[in-house]
């Protein structure tokens, strides 16, 4: 362990400061091919509305129009089977009053001898026929109508009788005790019709209990069908959708690698092909962009190192002394460039941070000699600034890229020097916890504001400029920071403080403890 004086722990990054959001990942998925099946694919998704709503009222439709026609059967039936009933209890209580009727007209006639009371029984013997003949019409149970037969043939046999024969001959005294059997039979036929009332009644009831489970049935079927239909026709909306909202999720968080393809009705088909289009106008852009800071880094490297080299010499006097003035205006040049050399590496550094392409070299680093080279860099900035160091290390060992966290060490530190007012304390603490090699980086300057806290990762990002240094940086040093600790599958955050300053925080995962 590495320890000296304990100082006001801060950490902070500002005009450097940069970020690269993460990506929430866009799914690619592979261009359907001409030969793949469409199952359905309409123009629109009006269309596609409009026939799932269709197919999904279309159960529902039908389960109406089923449950229309069952109950129209059912009444229809009803209102047959009580005109029946009543049809028949009429015809079968006319056959009574008929019966009863004769026989009073024809024992009349047998004691009287008067031929009105004859014809009188002529009418309701006629009106006994007509009934009968009424109730052959109907739909009477086989015992019913066998009974009814008996009952017209007896009748008709005593009506020949009394027609072929005077009042008071013996045949027609001997016939007409069977007017006793007719009405007999009459009111057996009345008793039957009554009954065929309730057994009516029984079937009405059975046929709306057979309606009601028919009902219940489809309703069992069709409603989980309409629902799962519009299950179905939900995802086929919705999924187009999400594959567009995630396309620009992908676009907007600048993962341009995977195609954006849009599967459903063709009109997000041809949506999709735009934001693939876009896509790749993007990708060119940012391949421009990253070849433009590459280049143009590389160039000035060449002509910067000369003035740098040439204003070395005039500063150390080795071409020849310098007056005061000359001197100092050596002195500023030399610190300029110097500078200017930092703001290209800056460039240089974010360029490669951002290629996808760029690999890590993952080695077993030792934290600790990483962090003291890079203090030791800026041991004169801080001996310039009089800062107190208060420095506290833990031996720490992982499996990353050496250079780059040096670089990640190197803005967070150059960050803090530069925020921190003269004669300040700047900590710089480095433990483990929770399985990663926890860096903090403290300063005493002003702080971030906690609106600018995540913005200050955000590359070109530059919060309020710094008491000291006339130059302002390129806003990338902590974009670069926090790229090369995502690399490393850590973080770098802001911490908060209850006092003033800034703490900057890499947290680092462990592949090696020491």
């Amino acid at each position: 362990m590495i320890k000296t004086t304990i100082c006001n722990e801060r950490q902070r990054d500002g005009p450097d400061a940069a970020g690269v959001s993460d990506s929430d990942g866009f799914q690619g998925r592979q261009q359907e091919s001409p030969t793949s099946v469409n199952f359905f694919r309409p123009k629109s998704i009006l269309r596609l509305v409009l026939t799932g709503f269709s197919l999904v009222a279309l159960p529902l439709v039908i389960a109406l129009v089923v449950a229309t026609l069952s109950v129209d059967r059912l009444v229809t039936h009803g209102q047959q089977a009580l005109l029946r009933s009543v049809f028949v209890t009429q015809g079968s209580q006319v056959l009574v009053e008929a019966v009863k009727a004769m026989e009073r007209n024809a024992r009349q006639y047998q004691v009287l001898g008067d031929q009105v009371l004859f014809d009188v029984y002529q009418e309701n013997h006629t009106r006994f026929v007509d009934a009968v003949r009424g109730l052959e019409t109907q739909e009477l149970p086989a015992g019913q109508v066998s009974l009814l037969n008996n009952l017209l043939t007896t009748e008709n046999e005593l009506h020949t009788v009394l027609l072929n024969h005077p009042h008071d001959a013996q045949e027609i005294i001997a016939a007409l005790p069977a007017f006793i059997e007719l009405g007999g039979m009459a009111q057996q036929i009345l008793l039957d019709s009554q009954d065929l009332i309730t057994r009516g009644v029984e079937q009405m009831q059975d046929e709306s209990e057979s309606v009601k489970r028919t009902l219940v049935v489809q309703a069992v079927a069709l409603v989980p069908a309409a629902f799962i239909l519009a299950g179905i026709f939900a995802v086929l909306i919705s999924r187009p959708v999400r594959q567009i909202d995630q396309a620009i999720r992908q676009l907007g968080d600048g993962e341009f690698n995977e195609s954006a393809v849009i599967t459903g009705p063709r009109d997000l088909q041809q949506l999709g092909e735009r934001l693939d289009w876009l896509r790749t106008r993007l990708l060119e852009l940012e391949q421009d962009k990253t070849r433009f800071l590459q280049h143009m880094s590389h160039e000035l490297k060449t002509p910067l190192t000369a003035i740098r080299e040439g204003t070395e010499l005039m500063h150390e006097q080795i071409v020849g002394e310098l007056n005061e003035q000359q001197l100092e205006i050596a002195s500023i040049l030399h610190d300029n460039s110097l500078q200017l050399q930092k703001q290209i590496e800056d460039l240089l550094n974010f360029s490669i941070a951002h290629s996808r392409s760029t690999a890590l070299v993952r080695k077993p680093v030792a934290l600790v000699p990483v962090i003291e080279e890079v203090l030791a860099d800026h041991k004169i900035a801080m001996m310039s600034r009089n800062l107190q160091p208060d420095i506290s290390l833990q031996a720490v060992t992982l499996a990353g890229d050496r250079e780059k966290l040096r670089i990640l060490v190197d803005n967070l530190v150059s960050n803090a020097i530069k925020y921190s007012p003269d004669g300040s304390c700047l900590s710089v603490s480095l433990v483990t916890g929770n399985g990663n090699a926890v860096l903090r980086v403290t300063d005493a300057g002003p702080g971030i504001p906690v609106e600018e806290q995540e913005r200050v990762f955000d590359a070109f990002y530059q919060g309020a400029p710094a008491d000291k240094g006339a130059v302002r940086g390129t806003g990338l040093g902590l974009s670069i920071a926090r790229e090369y600790a995502q690399a490393h599958g850590g973080t770098v955050s802001v911490i908060e403080l209850p006092r003033q300053g800034a703490c900057l925080q890499a947290e680092l995962p462990l592949e090696q403890e020491t």
